[in-house]
């Protein structure tokens, strides 16, 4: 349902008659039950696009009309009777009425069609406003669907780049393949592509989702000291996984590889028992 403040700018074209669908069935079903704020915005809105007419500049008749006219005016039908001044009366009562008469104000004479030209102008000014004011509403929607399309074409151009990152590292001669076994049986393998000059691959099938707040963490298990966090990573909604990660140099020391369950974002050591584990030599 439209709220007062959406339906305030249709107010005037609603006056217009110039409302029509879902917006009209909106503007009435909020005066059918009397809306304490569109009832009294229409009730302003026809009274505006009522009065504007009289926005329309006066015209002055020709000279030789309006002689005519007031001439018409002055002047005492056929068969009417004559005035009776009772006795006693002066004739300075009836001349001030003359004279009340002749300087009475003149009312600028508008011909009719100005007042339809006027009324042409107010119903097309407010049409304009209206078609307008749709036009902004189509072009907002077509720009934020623009933007999504960007971003959505800049996405694909992220992922053809990736995608092609890791064929070329794969497909290298000095590349090697490394296994990394899960530690449940019902878990796939994960597989690690890697070469000192290129950089490491990672890539596996069917993997499980990932519960909120969780990630998956890779590691360099060196020959000695402490495990070196290479980078995180989450399978996407089909269960794949393709991570590309640039030369370490943790990897010239590896002893293994090995993928741990961790909190979103990451850890600076394991926090759980390795997932996936598989020997680099």
């Amino acid at each position: 349902m439209a709220s007062c403040e959406q339906l305030a700018e249709l107010y005037e074209a609603y006056a217009l008659g110039a409302l029509e669908g879902a917006e009209l069935a909106a503007v009435e079903e909020h005066l059918a039950r009397q809306c304490p704020t569109c009832t009294p915005g229409v009730a302003q809105a026809r009274a505006l696009v009522a009065n504007l007419s009289y926005l329309a500049p006066a015209a002055e008749p020709p000279a030789t009309l309006r002689r005519k006219l007031l001439a018409a005016i002055a002047a005492k039908p056929a068969g009417a009777a004559a005035v009776a001044v009772p006795t006693g009366a002066t004739v300075r009562g009836v001349d001030s009425v003359a004279q009340g008469r002749a300087r009475a104000p003149e009312r600028a004479w508008i011909p009719a069609w100005a007042w339809v030209a006027a009324a042409a102008l107010v119903l097309f000014a407010g049409y304009t406003t209206f078609q307008m004011r749709q036009f902004s509403r189509e072009v907002a929607v077509l720009e934020r669907q623009g933007a999504q399309e960007q971003q959505r074409s800049r996405a694909l151009d992220s992922e053809r780049e990736r995608y092609l990152q890791a064929l070329n590292i794969i497909g290298a001669a000095a590349t090697r393949r490394l296994q990394l076994k899960p530690g449940k049986t019902a878990m796939p393998p994960v597989s690690a592509y890697w070469n000192p000059g290129m950089g490491l691959v990672l890539a596996a099938d069917k993997m499980p989702d990932m519960p909120p707040g969780r990630t998956l963490q890779l590691w360099v298990v060196p020959q000695q000291g402490a495990p070196i966090s290479v980078g995180i990573f989450r399978p996407n909604a089909a269960g794949q996984v393709l991570m590309v990660m640039p030369p370490a140099n943790a990897m010239l020391m590896a002893k293994a590889l090995a993928i741990s369950d961790e909190p979103a974002g990451g850890s600076p050591q394991p926090t759980s028992a390795p997932e996936w584990v598989g020997p680099v030599s």
